[in-house]
């Protein structure tokens, strides 16, 4: 019995009744300054609402999708140029390990 109550919790969070008794997934973005998770439900097969990008396509033409590959994207505190930069100085670093190696002065 604990654990179907355990499911149906997890389930009444990750979803959102609409009318008539009808059950939609919610929107999984979550607010920056309250850490709360939006309340809207999202869209059919998306997992965010229209607000938070639900209706977004994505670039359709090759000069849109070029355009975004191009642009200065950041993934957490790095853009592409530092992890470009931090991928050759490893790189260099690793073929200086191996001529430590080959030469006998690494282990």
């Amino acid at each position: 019995m604990q654990i179907f109550l355990k499911e149906k919790a997890a389930k009444a969070e990750s979803t959102i009744e609409l009318f008539c008794g009808i059950h939609a997934p919610r929107c999984q973005a979550k607010s920056k300054r309250s850490g709360l998770q939006c309340r809207k439900a999202a869209m059919r097969d998306k997992r965010v609402c229209r607000t938070h990008g639900g209706a977004s396509t994505g670039p359709k033409t090759p000069e849109g999708r070029q355009r975004c590959a191009e642009a200065k994207t950041i993934h957490g505190w790095e853009t592409r140029a530092i992890r470009a930069k931090r991928d050759a100085k490893l790189r260099e670093l690793r073929e200086i390990e191996g001529l430590m190696k080959a030469s006998g002065l690494m282990d």
